[in-house]
């Protein structure tokens, strides 16, 4: 999966990951074996339920990491497309809530995804999540204490639909201490939470595993 950048003009169908010929609707075959999406995809409960696309493992890192640094529509419209085929039934009663960047960051892969599986799906999608404040960068931070740097640090939107419940959508979960929070403010405002769904997840350990 040679992501040497995303192409700018296709004049014959390529996989949008490794630009090779291809005409399907997903990436390549090959690009789907690295990236595991034809197995059984992880799942799990702690601390709050969450399913991903698949681990996080080298792959994962390469084709997040090219994400956040350039969009790629194409490549976007992928991942919503295999986001949503996760996404409990009826979807009609979910509404999507991508976990909001840093303050003074650009939206980035939850916030485009988000918009994807609504346009794909036409969920409902609205940002009813904010942060109050910077926090301290959480990769040399143990579970612990990223949980004490989240606390408080997401405002919601007040409750207008008493029956709402909420999926929230990340692009790498690690300890969960953020998608932690941003449930914990929700439910405080009156929204139940469904769990998270991600692109990727740090764990080995999962619960179970779905297809």
């Amino acid at each position: 999966m040679a992501l040497i950048g995303w192409p700018t003009l296709l004049i014959h169908p390529q996989c949008p990951l490794c630009h090779q010929a291809w005409s399907g609707p997903s990436f390549c075959p090959s690009c789907r074996d690295q990236l595991k999406l034809n197995q059984p995809r992880p799942q799990g409960t702690q601390p709050i339920p969450w399913r991903a696309l698949g681990l996080y493992d080298a792959n994962w890192r390469q084709l997040i990491l090219r994400l956040r640094q350039r969009a790629s529509p194409k490549v976007i419209r992928v991942l919503a497309s295999e986001c949503l085929a996760l996404l409990p039934k009826p979807r009609s009663a979910i509404q999507l809530c991508a976990i909001p960047p840093r303050p003074g960051h650009q939206p980035g892969p939850p916030q485009w995804i988000q918009r994807e599986i609504s346009r794909q799906s036409r969920m409902r999608a609205q940002p009813l999540l904010h942060r109050r404040r910077a926090c301290l960068g959480q990769h040399h931070l143990s579970g612990s204490q990223r949980r004490q740097n989240l606390q408080g640090v997401f405002s919601v939107e007040p409750l207008q639909q008493p029956s709402a419940k909420v999926m929230l959508l990340d692009d790498v979960v690690t300890t969960g201490a953020t998608s932690q929070a941003a449930a914990e403010a929700l439910q405080a405002a009156g929204y139940g939470v469904v769990g998270v769904l991600c692109l990727a997840h740090t764990s080995s350990l999962f619960d179970a595993t779905m297809t």
